[in-house]
């Protein structure tokens, strides 16, 4: 090893020795006795009662070791409230935000599971994941969350605005806690990083969100792996996952969103510790728990003031193809596909740069303004 290497290793162990501890969680709260996968546990809710944390004296399968100082459980595991029962009751029964499946001969939720994970759905199977989705519609002030990767955070810190694409409200995802469990909601992450993040927010305007369905957004089903980032799009407006019902959403046209004021990043890791990182306001990010996590490219122990805040959308047609502006100069703008198919990637030669979004510079002069 070369002294210059071995002294850039010995800095980057120091600082890693210095940097503060994730911010422990509370001590144990107070729990009920509820029932998941057959068992009893203790219990409690959070996340506004959308998911639950389980706990166990004994190590078990699906149960991770506690982070909570003290208390007589040291095992712990989280569900969604769908899926937890109280005195043989769902424990989401009078949640008006909750999912439901409509009752008929043979329908229930692993049937409902199971069309959520088939291409080409027939009519009528459509039609009652259409009904499935639309008992909990997005409302103003519903928290949405997307994953991000640590080079998404870094242009975060410069431009104010929520991606435009793929994202899932938060009463949806709030059960998983592990950057292994969240893997189903289509990140870029490496498998086995240490932590993962997203961003968080809250909605404006529920116009501003549209399902990934067919036939509006066919186009993304039918994209090949070569031409793909992220999980593939089934079309059925849910994620794929054998275990969890996980609704997704696309930003409208998937246009990029003005960044709402107390919008938040957060980090997840393999205890299933949740941080909040930064939290946005007065066009700037604050750290709040995030000098106690890596984050590559970012510095983390300070506030970092955003160069360019989002206002509205910036829609846009190029040569007849309907997108949106993503950047722009006097002579070139970054111009985005707001219905992406292969026969559009063909024509144009727009590029993957995440899940469900293709980019193209092209000529500033031959854009036009959305009619």
């Amino acid at each position: 090893m070369t002294r210059d290497l071995a002294s850039r290793r010995n800095r980057a162990a120091a600082l890693q020795q210095r940097r503060p501890a994730v911010p422990a969680e509370p001590t144990h709260p107070e729990t009920v006795t509820v029932e998941w996968q057959g068992e009893r546990f203790p219990g409690a809710p959070f996340a506004d009662g959308a998911a639950w944390e389980l706990f166990s004296a004994l190590p078990r399968p699906d149960f991770l070791p506690s982070t909570r100082p003290g208390g007589e459980y040291p095992y712990r595991a989280f569900a969604h409230a769908s899926e937890v029962l109280r005195d043989g009751v769902p424990v989401s029964v009078n949640d008006a935000h909750a999912l439901t499946v409509p009752l008929a001969p043979g329908i229930d939720l692993a049937y409902v599971r199971r069309l959520t994970q088939t291409a080409h759905l027939e009519p009528a199977a459509r039609v009652l994941l259409d009904r499935v989705r639309s008992s909990a519609p997005l409302a103003p002030g519903d928290l949405m969350e997307r994953p991000v990767t640590a080079a998404q955070i870094a242009r975060l810190m410069e431009t104010a605005a929520v991606p435009g694409g793929f994202c899932y409200r938060r009463r949806d995802t709030a059960h998983l806690r592990t950057p292994a469990s969240r893997s189903v909601l289509g990140g870029e992450s490496e498998h086995g990083e240490p932590w993962v993040y997203a961003l968080r927010w809250a909605v404006a305007d529920p116009a501003d969100y549209q399902a990934p369905t067919a036939p509006d957004y066919e186009g993304l089903t039918a994209m090949p792996s070569s031409d793909r980032r992220g999980a593939p799009v089934l079309g059925t407006g849910f994620a794929i996952s054998s275990a969890h019902l996980l609704p997704e959403h696309v930003t409208a046209d998937l246009t990029d969103l003005p960044l709402p004021e107390g919008a938040s990043l957060l980090g997840y890791n393999d205890s299933g510790a949740e941080a909040e990182l930064f939290r946005y306001g007065g066009q700037q990010w604050t750290p709040v728990h995030a000098a106690a996590v890596p984050i590559a490219g970012v510095e983390t122990g300070r506030a970092h003031q955003v160069r360019r805040v989002l206002r509205e959308a910036a829609r846009a047609v190029w040569n007849g193809v309907p997108g949106s502006l993503v950047d722009a100069d006097e002579d070139w703008a970054r111009f985005r596909l707001s219905r992406p198919s292969p026969d559009v990637l063909s024509r144009t030669g727009a590029e993957a740069v995440r899940r469900g979004v293709y980019e193209k510079w092209v000529s500033r002069a031959e854009i036009a303004p959305a009619v």
